[in-house]
């Protein structure tokens, strides 16, 4: 099973974390932002596809990465 984490845009993001880091789409080469705990993810799972919200919307069963609900408490809005 092709294991995929699915990251904003940063063009669309309105806000950013301080600690995101900035990757590309595998199938669109746009610019996303990755939280901390799509960071973690990436590190677990080192075969995992980042792929951006546009080439791949999340679906009725997509999850949360664990600890993203914490996250847009410690996000500010983008400038």
């Amino acid at each position: 099973m092709k294991r995929e984490l699915i990251a904003m845009r940063l063009a669309d993001m309105v806000r950013v974390h301080p600690d995101q880091i900035v990757e590309h789409c595998s199938a669109c080469g746009a610019e996303v932002g990755v939280y901390p705990s799509g960071q973690k993810i990436m590190r677990h799972y080192r075969d995992v596809v980042l792929v951006c919200q546009v080439c791949r919307p999340p679906g009725p069963n997509a999850k949360l990465a664990p600890g993203a609900e914490l996250e847009p408490l410690q996000s500010y809005r983008k400038q």
